[in-house]
This record gives structure tokens, C-alpha cells and sequence, in this order.
């Protein structure tokens, strides 16, 4: 695995401190060794903000192993990114060692700041007489939300991977680690959230006016019980996922806003929880422009089944000019409404993780899987309802239940990021149950957007369950002599 070091804070980018009012932009500087760093509560502040950082660094990571091998997206180009040039060949089941999406190295960037927090700010309590245990406390709620964000991506892209929890401040510590099973990355995480989110903040003061940057861009309680809720349903543990999802919806601090284009344009809306921040002003900007511009110079556009989806109720209303354009790209991270473009300097959409759809559509899968089927349609059709249609039919059974869920999801969150965990989420259930036809569901789900020719090889790979994750990269395996590729990739290679 690649070295995580604190040197990694020499790294950041140095921003200017005309810029310094906002929290993502206070990084340190200095060149002093961690035992010497640790001092004050701004020099805490600040490695947790290199955190928020690490994780807006990894956007188009978090967005193509959601989206990749979904079945949202179709691909406009093969001149972009190199990630998106990865990401075609997802699509085409071309999945090797050597492609760009099996580096994990920017959300363990991520974690080694979260880390370094962590373990180094209960020492500054005694140091600082401005920073008290309770702010402690809650500095490290928000670095264990970053960890755990991070490695919850790892852990749904790869499986297993390396379960790093010291920060490695210096060359002393061990570094080379071999992987430990996701499941159990997972339950240690859900253990230190658990501890720590009741002494994370209800919500921070505002930056700027009308900007709740700090409020929406800071992992907040409602932000962690968001985080737990979508690790249980993960892991299949449904009364928890339902008990986290409840303290969300009756916080009173987010609602479902009745015009669902604000969580895009201008962002932050009250339906947001967690979402990572970009700002133009203070010169934190995306490329979502160029991903998703119109014509043939961008990179992903809607796919035929998602156009399908949205064209088949009239009255839809997160169809046409609200998720995608005429032409088909994907208007949602392109308008300010129905009829009007972003201006080229308006290129700081933020990335949303969380918001309050989500929490709904969460709650409904877990009541589904327990059998609450009325129960679950009433949290269906919060969203359902918003975008102009009509309450859903019931049906008794469960497999049928969850299809309807999923398409909600896909309509919902399309471009979010979410598609390929949510089927991924259906098709594990065919582990934990031994039932067959949910593994079924999520191979024909996953082939929905896969050409013709390529459907027999997508479902023969498929139904290995190894080629469900992503395979170690080739330059981790060369860094790391204890990490061992997985059993299918082993075996393809050779």
C-alpha cells in the first residue's frame, strides 16, 4: 500500500490567507516534525480541515465507482479524464490491475488526516487552555466521520483492503500492511461513531450570509447518524439502519424542499446533510463542466434505460431539463433551472453526499426488507410524490418491493453517485439470505446500460460474485509485499 505519511501535509496546496474565513481552506503550514505540531486548537483545526480537502480530492473516485458500472450513465467520449477513460472499461467488463479507478490513494489521503486527528488532538487539551475536551470531542466526531466515509467507499469498491488507523507521522511506524476483511473495517467504524456522534455539533455558525457552508460542508450529527444508517443497511442490520434514519427525519434540522433543483443549484438547501464544498469565489472549483457538457467534447451523458425510466409517467418531473437535456447530458450539474444554463465561472457545484431523500429512501429498503411493505411505500412516495407522481401500488412481494425501490433511487439520485452501491446493496443480499434471486436482480439491474454485444460476457462475469469489486492496483500490490490480489483477479491475470 502507498506510504501514508505526514508528510502528506506538505503537500497541500497552499491557499492564501485572504481566504482564510473559510474552513476548507485552513491548511497547515509548517515544517515541524508532528511531536512539535501539535500545539494549539487552530493547529487541530486545521488537519481536520486537510481532511475535508483529501475527501473533495476524491469527488471523481467517489462518482465513477458509483456510477461506472451503474446503469445511468453512457460514455460521450474517449478523450477525458483518464479516471473516465477507466471508467469505460467498467463498462465493458475490461476490469484489470492496471486500470486508473483501482487506485485507492486519494480517500487514504482522507483517512491519514482523520488519523492524525484522532490520535494527536487529545494532547493539545493540556496545551491549549482555549481547547477543552467536550471541543475535542467533538473535532474528533467529525475526523471519525471522514475516516469512516472514506474507508466506506474502499470497502464497497474493493471488499477488503488495509484497515490503516494510526496517521504514520513518522518512518518508525509500520506502514506495509496486509488486508483485513471489509465487514470488519465496517463494524469497527459503525463502534467509533457510535461513541462519538453525540458530542458532534447540531450544526456550525455560518460563513458567509446565506451560505451554510459549515452547517452542510462539516459532518454533523445528522450527517453521522446518515452515514451509520447507510452502513447498516449495507451490512443488512435493518432495526439499526431504521433507528439512525428516524434520528435524521425527526432532528428538525433538514426537510424535503418542495423545488428539488436548489440541492443542485445554488446547493446547501435544507434537504442537504453532508455535501462536499466548492466555491468559486475562494477558487475551489470542479470540472463537472466538462464532464457533463453538451455535445461531443464531453464525458458521460444519460443512458438509454434512465431516459426510458423518466419518459414512461408524462407528469415526472425530474426528467427532461431537471436530471438531463434534449441532447441527453446531464443537465442537473448544468442548470440553474429548467431553461437556463451555468455561466462558465459558475463551476462550484457541490458534490452532494447525503441529503434527506436519501435518509427516506433508506428507511423505505430497510421496512421492505422486514416485510413493512405499506410502511416502506410511505417513505416511496415522499419523493415520488415531490416529483409529480402518483403514489405507488403496493405489492406483497419483496423482490418486487425492492425494483420499485431501486428505479425510485435511480431517478432520484441520478448522477449522484449511489447507482452501482444500491444494486451492488441488492445483489450481496443473495449472500446473507442464500436466496438466489436477489444475485439475479442485480445482474439484470447492472446490464441494463450494456450494449447488446456485450451482454453475454457482462453476465457470465457477473455471476462470479469476486467481479463484483475492483481488483488491487498493480503499484499497490509492488509497494505492499503482504497485500495478496483477490482469488478472481488472481485468477484472470494469470
Amino acid at each position: 500500500m502507498k506510504k501514508i505519511s505526514y508528510y502528506i501535509l506538505l503537500l497541500l496546496i497552499t491557499i492564501s490567507q485572504t481566504s482564510c474565513k473559510d474552513y476548507l481552506t485552513v491548511l497547515p503550514e509548517n515544517n515541524q516534525s508532528s511531536f512539535e505540531y501539535w500545539e494549539t486548537k487552530e493547529e487541530v483545526e486545521a488537519v481536520l480541515a486537510a481532511g475535508y480537502v483529501n475527501l473533495r480530492s476524491s469527488v471523481e473516485n467517489f462518482l465513477l465507482w458509483g456510477e461506472g458500472r451503474g446503469n445511468g450513465f453512457s460514455f460521450l467520449s474517449t478523450s477525458g479524464s483518464d479516471l473516465q477513460k477507466a471508467a469505460i472499461k467498467l463498462r465493458d467488463f475490461d476490469i484489470l490491475p492496471k486500470n486508473q479507478l483501482a487506485d485507492w490513494s486519494k480517500p487514504y489521503s482522507a483517512i491519514a488526516m482523520a488519523n492524525a486527528v484522532i490520535k494527536y488532538a487529545p494532547s493539545v487539551v493540556d496545551k491549549d487552555p482555549s481547547f477543552n475536551m467536550n471541543m475535542c470531542r467533538s473535532f474528533m466526531a467529525e475526523a471519525f466521520f471522514q475516516r469512516t466515509l472514506a474507508y466506506f467507499y474502499i470497502v464497497r469498491t474493493f471488499r477488503d483492503a488495509p484497515f490503516v488507523t494510526e496517521p504514520y507521522v513518522d518512518d518508525s511506524a509500520p506502514y506495509i500492511l496486509a488486508k483485513t476483511d471489509g465487514v470488519t473495517i465496517l463494524k469497527s467504524c459503525i463502534a467509533d461513531l457510535e461513541e462519538y456522534q453525540a458530542n458532534a455539533k447540531e450544526f456550525f455558525p455560518e460563513v458567509d450570509n446565506d451560505n451554510p457552508i459549515n452547517t452542510k460542508g462539516r459532518a454533523t450529527r445528522w450527517g453521522i447518524h446518515a452515514l451509520l444508517a447507510d452502513i447498516y443497511l449495507w451490512l443488512g442490520d435493518y432495526d439499526n439502519c431504521i433507528k439512525h434514519c428516524e434520528s435524521v427525519i425527526n432532528s428538525g434540522r433538514v426537510g424535503l424542499i418542495a423545488n428539488s433543483f436548489l440541492n443542485y443549484y445554488p446547493g446547501n438547501s435544507n434537504e442537504g446533510i453532508f455535501e462536499i464544498q466548492y466555491s468559486n469565489p475562494k477558487s475551489q472549483t470542479n470540472s463537472f463542466q466538462t464532464w457533463f457538457k453538451a455535445g461531443t467534447e464531453g464525458y458521460y451523458k444519460i443512458s438509454d434505460y434512465m431516459t426510458n425510466l423518466f419518459e414512461q409517467d408524462e407528469n415526472e418531473l425530474r426528467g427532461l431539463n431537471y436530471s438531463y437535456s434534449e441532447a441527453g447530458y446531464i443537465w442537473k450539474y448544468l442548470g440553474v433551472d429548467n431553461a437556463t444554463a451555468r455561466v462558465a465561472s459558475e463551476n462550484d457545484q457541490n458534490y452532494i453526499i447525503y441529503r434527506l431523500a436519501d435518509v427516506y429512501l433508506m428507511k423505505a429498503e430497510a421496512l421492505i426488507m422486514q416485510d413493512n411493505f405499506e410502511a416502506a411505500a410511505e417513505y416511496i412516495d415522499k419523493t415520488r410524490v415531490r416529483a409529480g407522481l402518483e403514489e405507488m401500488t403496493v405489492s406483497e412481494d419483496r423482490l418486487t418491493m425492492l425494483e420499485y425501490l431501486l428505479v425510485e433511487r435511480q431517478k432520484e439520485f441520478f448522477g449522484e453517485g449511489k447507482n452501482w452501491f444500491d444494486i451492488l446493496r441488492i445483489g450481496l443480499r443473495s449472500q446473507q439470505l442464500s436466496d438466489t434471486r436477489y444475485k439475479s436482480l442485480f445482474i439484470e439491474q447492472a446490464l441494463k446500460a450494456v450494449g447488446a454485444t456485450s451482454q453475454s460476457l457482462g453476465r457470465a462475469t457477473l455471476s462470479n460474485e469476486g467481479s463484483w469489486y475492483m481488483p488491487i492496483s498493480e503499484s499497490e500490490l509492488q509497494k505492499n509485499p503482504l497485500l495478496e490480489q483477490s482469488e478472481y483477479y488472481e485468477s484472470i491475470s494469470n
